[in-house]
């Protein structure tokens, strides 16, 4: 395993980048010499601590940030991977829902089902990195396109980042504009699936029978705090996301 070391040279001294940039240039360099061909299992966070003199949380950002950008490929219980390289490389743009609907001339409208604190359960617990049983702010809401139901938005946020949230007005904005009106340098991750209606969503989007579903699973975060993580759910029979 080689060590993380600076090498002196004699270029123009430049600031030192932050250290989770230096891990991600070193992750990157390994990857681009071959090093680490696809699909190669990098050394444990332990490890990479070790070798490198870095703070765990640190070296954590880093491969949680090349995951996003999709350099790597987490497996829980099981390490971290070289990603396999993609033909054509696409971005996913995921634009307001309000701007879609407006997008298509429509009139979007947001039906508050409740906006509440109420102590967090576990698995929300994990997705916001807070202890069960901790206050949390949940929201549910509905959103039309011309009065017809086109996504179910079920979401956390956590009171330190957004205290004013239980007092926010959704009529007009939705949450992921005020958080991001509030806080101009958010990250964004998204996990996409496919699935179909239940009881609970065929209830609230008005669906009157199993329906094929995309659900978006968003995470919002702040540095390496997660600030939201919300579940949007779009019946797919009623609306496009491109």
């Amino acid at each position: 395993m080689p060590h993380f070391k600076s090498q002196k040279d004699d270029r123009p001294y430049s600031p030192p980048k932050p250290l989770y940039e230096q891990v991600k240039s070193y992750v990157l360099k390994n990857m681009e010499s071959g090093e680490w061909p696809a699909y190669f299992q990098l050394p444990s966070e332990h490890t990479l601590v070790r070798e490198m003199g870095i703070s765990r949380m640190t070296i954590h950002r880093a491969l949680r940030e090349l995951t996003q950008a999709g350099f790597l490929e987490r497996i829980q219980g099981v390490g971290t991977f070289v990603a396999a390289p993609k033909k054509q490389p696409k971005v996913l743009e995921l634009r307001e829902i309000e701007d879609i609907i407006r997008g298509h001339g429509g009139r979007h409208q947001c039906d508050v089902h409740f906006l509440q604190e109420e102590p967090i359960e576990k698995d929300a617990a994990a997705m916001m990195s807070m202890t069960p049983g901790e206050k949390v702010y949940r929201s549910y809401f509905v959103h039309r396109e011309n009065g017809l139901p086109v996504m179910l938005e079920d979401r956390y946020v956590h009171p330190k980042f957004m205290p004013e949230y239980l007092e926010t007005e959704f009529t007009h904005a939705t949450a992921d504009t005020h958080l991001s009106r509030k806080y101009a340098l958010l990250s964004h991750s998204h996990v996409i699936q496919a699935a179909v209606s239940n009881a609970e969503i065929n209830h609230f989007l008005e669906l009157e029978a199993t329906t094929a579903c995309i659900v978006i699973n968003r995470k919002s975060w702040l540095g390496d705090d997660v600030v939201s993580a919300a579940r949007l759910v779009f019946p797919g029979n009623r609306i496009q996301l491109t």
